[in-house]
């Protein structure tokens, strides 16, 4: 019997920072709290989990008193985070959900005579504004048919969806996260999944769960006063024309790079030093991850 044909009854595990200092990489448009901007982020997510799967199969992992009060209205079962990390936050509600009885479950596969069924866990992030129910429900459909599976972030490194059909699991958080959970074991699933896939970490990834299309609460906080996030300026300070790599000045000084990949990406031709340019960082805060002109390429029309 292949793993794909057993039902699987799934309690999702959700870390949930909250407070003051969530989100640290964000930079939010002034006057937003980025308090606020990272408790919307929580909220849509939660929304959709919960709109998606039986709350009470939902863990909510938090130290945060407003973030469980609201899990707790959701119907969503709360558990105390212990404050030593990601990765004991989320045993802390694999244990609980461990626990969990099995008709409480969320069956997405219903089983026909003679087949078994499975206690599945998951542990979802808790920052993904741009998620839907129909999104959470494909990834965890997905994760059926391995006994253990991740899914990574939109670029790859990281882990936004963690499974496991024996309900036992031991997380591995943290950047470069995806390739350790694989090396555990766990099936990459490559997942067409963009609103899954789109974790926020800072500006990059908040502009690009914009583009998709943020939940609710995200798009109240930012419709705001100052709602659009201002791109990071700088100044282009070496170009190689034959290669198409590069590195720019940020406005503090700092020197970062740009590969012939980033530049391929821009819609530019050409660039020359001192052009003032809108950037991305990657998380690494040395690197360009994107390099565009405003007006420039399809997706910057003026007007």
């Amino acid at each position: 019997m292949t793993t794909s044909a057993l039902e699987v009854s799934w309690r999702l595990v959700v870390p949930v920072k909250g407070g003051a200092r969530a989100k640290s990489r964000l930079h939010p448009p002034a006057g937003v709290p980025r308090a606020a901007l990272a408790w919307a982020i929580a909220r849509d997510c939660l929304d959709a989990v919960t709109a998606a799967l039986p709350p009470a199969c939902v863990h909510v992992v938090t130290a945060d008193e407003g973030v469980a009060r609201y899990a707790a209205g959701l119907g969503a079962v709360v558990v105390h985070d212990p404050g030593r990390g990601l990765n004991e936050a989320v045993r802390s509600g694999v244990r609980v959900a461990s626990t969990t009885t099995t008709h409480q479950g969320a069956a997405l596969l219903r089983p026909t005579a003679g087949q078994t069924t499975r206690e599945g866990v998951g542990v979802l992030l808790g920052d993904l504004p741009a998620l839907r129910p129909s999104d959470l429900l494909a990834g965890l459909q997905a994760a059926a048919a391995h006994p253990l599976a991740v899914v990574p972030d939109a670029d790859g490194t990281g882990t936004v969806l963690l499974t496991s059909l024996d309900g036992h699991l031991e997380p591995a958080f943290g950047a470069g996260s995806a390739a350790r959970h694989t090396a555990a074991g766990h099936h990459r699933l490559e997942l067409e999944l963009p609103r899954l896939r789109t974790d926020v970490d800072d500006d990059g990834s908040l502009r690009a769960a914009q583009r998709l299309g943020v939940g609710a609460a995200t798009a109240a906080v930012l419709a705001g006063p100052g709602a659009t996030l201002p791109d990071m300026q700088a100044s282009v300070h070496t170009f190689d024309e034959a290669t198409g790599a590069g590195t720019a000045l940020l406005d503090d000084g700092r020197e970062v790079s740009f590969s012939a990949e980033v530049f391929g990406r821009s819609s530019l031709r050409h660039l020359r030093p001192g052009q003032r340019v809108s950037i991305d960082l990657a998380d690494g805060r040395t690197t360009v991850e994107r390099l565009w002109i405003v007006g420039i390429g399809d997706d910057q029309r003026i007007g």
